[in-house]
């Protein structure tokens, strides 16, 4: 179980935070954690949006809606009935948006294209369509982009983000500058002086660090039309230096102290073992983690006495303690197994969490949240989150 510390600093982080960056491993609960995370802010009277960009789009089934459900829009905030099916009035909004990748690039250039031609014209050319759909970083540089647009409509209070798997959460973070690296001002000018090239020899005289950038794009999107991909950079010169801009702005913010990082683990060796990577990894980036979420954690029996650890002795005390058809022997043996197991998975955890909690700042908090019986994949299963990741339920 959490102490009390623990689960006020998460609380207070939640308070005192723009935007809040869900990472770790997939399989570790993190949607469900972001998705409850969010489901607090509304509680507590904040414009909310929890936005995923895991390609597996769990967070629809997480909050227990369906996209293509007649009353529920995802870009709109969620209808109240939908908090009073499970008993919940928020007194903020919640709102949940999928980054699909294509429909992100698509929207992106519908807001940015200056005329409906050149819209057109990028829409329908095949390295476009290469890059939005495939290229190394796409996904992330769209999310940068989502996130850059929330930021800058100033709806919403708390931006709850929930990330890919940890490898890729990384790339959420270094893949959108390689990207941007990619579409600067001088590849711009290489690819656009390519409209004179015939062909990909000439083009290639140019620069040879040119020939090898080409050659990695045809791999990354099949098209080796050369006139194609100049076209591409000559429509889209007007609309890459706001792109640029968004990107930086969104780049400072989640640097900044407005933005924290909360890592959601398990107990389990090999997670906190990635987990730990992970740290490393955003320590070289200059980001602070500001929390970690420890989920389905078993819990020692902190009363337990030297005697306790006996099976013998524990079988004839719970032989006795049992009451009728129950007080079987071989029931009693069987329930001490059990419990002495389950003490052993407890006692192992809890070393692993506090030899981890040790490589971490002494100022952050490590939040357990038991191992739990399933719950309903709806609103009430999230909000009964509440009471271990924020200390108290609404």
């Amino acid at each position: 179980m959490p102490n009390q510390k623990s689960k006020s600093a998460l609380s207070s982080l939640l308070d005192t935070h723009r935007v809040v960056v869900c990472v770790g491993s997939g399989g570790v609960g993190k949607t469900t954690t972001a998705a409850s995370l969010a489901l607090w802010g509304a509680l507590s009277g904040r414009r909310t949006a929890v936005v995923t960009i895991d390609p597996a789009k769990r967070l629809a089934d997480c909050l227990g809606i369906s996209p293509h459900a007649p009353d529920v829009n995802l870009e709109k905030p969620l209808p109240p009935e939908l908090f009073a099916r499970s008993g919940l009035h928020p007194t903020g909004t919640l709102t949940a948006l999928l980054v699909d990748q294509q429909t992100a690039w698509d929207a992106a250039i519908r807001r940015y294209a200056p005329t409906p031609e050149i819209r057109e014209q990028i829409f329908a050319n095949r390295f476009y369509q290469g890059l939005s759909r495939t290229f190394s970083g796409s996904h992330e540089y769209m999310a940068m982009d989502t996130l850059a647009l929330l930021i800058q409509q100033g709806v919403y209070d708390l931006i709850v983000v929930d990330t890919p798997p940890t490898r890729q959460a990384l790339d959420f973070l270094a893949a959108p500058q390689r990207l941007q690296r990619f579409l600067d001002s001088r590849a711009r000018a290489w690819f656009t002086r390519a409209t004179t090239a015939k062909s990909w020899s000439a083009f290639s005289a140019l620069n040879r660090t040119t020939t090898f950038l080409i050659r990695k794009i045809e791999e990354a999107t099949g098209i080796s039309a050369l006139r194609e991909i100049s076209e591409f950079f000559t429509t889209m010169q007007v609309m890459f230096d706001d792109f640029g801009e968004r990107f930086q702005r969104v780049s400072q913010l989640l640097m900044s102290e407005e933005t924290a990082f909360v890592l959601v683990t398990s107990p389990a060796s090999d997670v906190l073992a990635e987990a730990q990577e992970f740290h490393q990894g955003l320590i070289q980036m200059g980001v602070s983690l500001k929390a970690v979420v420890a989920n389905r954690v078993h819990d020692e029996w902190l009363a337990a006495s030297p005697r306790s650890s006996d099976p013998a002795r524990l079988t004839e005390r719970l032989t006795n303690a049992l009451q009728g058809p129950a007080a079987d022997r071989r029931h009693a043996e069987w329930l001490v197994k059990n419990f002495l197991s389950y003490q052993h998975i407890a006692r192992e955890e809890g070393a692993r969490l506090t030899q981890f909690a040790e490589t971490l700042p002494t100022e952050t908090p490590v939040v357990r949240v038991p191992a739990l019986p399933a719950f309903p994949a709806d609103l009430a299963g999230l909000a009964a989150l509440h009471r271990y990741l924020v200390g108290s339920s609404q």
